[in-house]
């Protein structure tokens, strides 16, 4: 079983695709992922949102950098196993259920929590900027291993091992396609003298 580093952003949906492609591998006892943060509100912090953006894309980034709070608060007590519990349900809210606007709006995510079975207490989290240290290191770390022209996913393999962006994908990969599409991308990201594939998005994400 591989170990991998998978950098997210709970509010970006390709992350969200490709993060379920892991999990699926995960259950077929592929790769052990260690959930990690990367916050896009970072990442773009030296960035115009009012004309580089389209508009609401900074309260867009803050809410996801808000719920990355949650998941450091849930690490240090439930560790990574909880970190995977919280993005599992939070990500299906905001994007399988479509309900991200609820939650700009300011909607609670207590009952989020208690789905993932985790302490309603950590919503104090979402407003607590203690966290941020954490992740902005975590942010720059992603970075310095890619190259800062990036965003969300990045999947690093082993603990010092390469790093890619990506795979940006509009659907989920699963069962004997997920090993295949992993079997590609572990080749690719395993050379050195490899950088970029991509091409325009052809079709929006598809969550099921």
């Amino acid at each position: 079983m591989d170990k991998i580093e998978f950098f997210f952003d709970p509010i970006c949906p390709w992350a969200w695709v490709t993060s379920r492609w892991i999990d699926d591998l995960a259950n077929q006892q592929v790769v052990e992922p260690t959930w990690r943060f990367i916050s896009l509100a970072v990442v773009n912090s030296s960035r115009d949102y009012e004309a580089e953006f389209p508009q609401g894309y900074t309260n867009i980034h803050g809410l996801g950098h808000n719920l990355l709070r949650v998941a450091a608060a849930v690490r240090q007590d439930s560790g990574n196993d909880g970190v995977a519990r919280w993005y599992r349900e939070i990500g299906t809210e905001l994007h399988t259920n479509k309900n991200r606007e609820r939650y700009i709006a300011g909607e609670s995510i207590a009952p989020i929590l208690k789905r993932a079975g985790l302490d309603q207490e950590f919503e104090g989290a979402f407003s607590d900027s203690t966290y941020d240290t954490l992740i902005t290191a975590e942010t720059n770390t992603a970075l310095e291993r890619t190259g800062r022209d990036v965003g969300t996913p990045i999947i690093t393999f082993g603990e010092n091992g390469p790093s890619l962006f990506g795979p940006v994908m509009s659907t989920i990969p699963k069962g004997q396609d997920a090993i295949e599409v992993y079997g590609a991308y572990k080749v690719l990201a395993s050379r050195e003298d490899f950088y970029e594939m991509k091409r325009a998005v052809r079709k929006a994400p598809v969550f099921e």
